[in-house]
C-alpha cells in the first residue's frame, strides 16, 4: 500500500502551538500530556497484543449511510485521493472530541460550518499533506450522525494507528462540558451500527487516550464511553 504523508500521524501540538490553535480555532483533539486527573484507560495491556476472540475484518463498503448526513451537505471541497491510503479491513473504532471550545449549538448549520472549520484545519496539517477530514463520523449536541471522511479512505485521527480503524468525532470539548444525554444515545447507537456492521468486538472500541498521551477524548466522554464498554461486557 502506498505511504500517503499523513498515514499513522497526528502531529504533536507544543505549548505555543495549542496556544495559536485555540485562538485560531484550528481544530482537533491534539495530542497533549494526560492531566492526572483524568480517568486511567480501561486496558491494561497494549490493546494492539490483545488476541481476546477472533477478528472478523471487513472491508467498509464505500456507501455505509447508517443514517448519516451525507459529506455532499457539508463540506465545501472533495477528498485529495493522492493524499490518503486506502482503508484496511476495520479492527477498531476510536471515539474522540473535537478538542475545541465547548459547543451546545443544536442547529444544523452550526453543525455543518464547524465540520467545515475542522476539515479546513486538517488540510493544513503537515504543509498541507492530508486529504480531508480526519474523522470517518461526527456526532452533534442534537445527536445527528454525520458523515465524515469516506470510510474507503484511512482516518487521520491517531498517530501510528489509523489503519484499519473507524474515527468517530463528538463535536465538543468534553474536558469543559459534560455530553448530553442525546449525545450519549448516539454514542452508543453509533458504536453499535459500527461494531455489528464491521464485526468489532467491544474489547476493541477505544478511546485516543487509550492509545496516546491526550486528555482525548476529555473526562466526560471518557466516562461515557467506557461505562457503554463495561455495559457491553457485563452483558456478554
Amino acid at each position: 500500500m502506498s505511504q500517503s504523508p499523513e498515514k499513522n500521524s497526528l502531529p504533536l501540538l507544543n505549548r505555543r502551538g495549542f496556544l495559536m490553535a485555540s485562538t485560531l480555532m484550528l481544530a482537533g483533539c491534539g495530542t497533549q500530556k494526560v492531566s492526572s486527573i483524568l480517568p486511567s484507560p480501561i486496558w491494561d495491556q497494549n490493546p494492539l497484543l490483545d488476541t481476546v476472540g477472533q477478528l472478523h475484518a471487513v472491508l467498509p463498503q464505500a456507501t455505509l449511510s447508517m443514517g448519516a448526513i451525507s459529506r455532499a451537505s457539508w463540506a465545501k471541497g472533495n477528498p485529495i485521493p493522492r493524499n490518503m491510503s486506502r482503508m484496511l479491513p476495520v479492527k477498531y473504532i476510536t471515539v474522540h472530541h473535537d478538542g475545541m471550545s465547548p459547543f451546545t449549538n443544536t442547529s444544523k448549520s452550526a453543525a455543518a460550518s464547524r465540520l467545515e472549520t475542522i476539515r479546513r484545519s486538517h488540510l493544513r496539517r503537515d504543509g498541507g499533506r492530508w486529504g480531508d477530514i480526519g474523522y470517518h463520523f461526527a456526532i452533534d449536541p442534537s445527536g445527528r450522525l454525520w458523515e465524515g471522511r469516506p470510510l474507503t479512505w484511512q482516518g487521520a485521527h491517531v498517530r501510528a494507528r489509523n489503519e484499519g480503524n473507524i474515527g468517530v468525532v463528538v463535536l465538543g470539548n468534553y474536558e469543559r462540558q459534560l455530553v448530553n444525554p442525546t449525545q450519549q444515545a448516539a454514542v452508543l447507537s453509533t458504536l453499535q451500527s459500527l461494531m455489528s456492521r464491521f464485526k468489532v468486538p467491544v474489547r476493541r472500541v477505544m478511546t485516543h487516550q487509550e492509545w496516546a498521551a491526550t486528555a482525548c477524548p476529555g473526562r466526560s466522554l471518557q466516562k461515557v464511553t467506557s461505562n457503554i464498554r463495561n455495559n457491553a461486557l457485563r452483558q456478554s
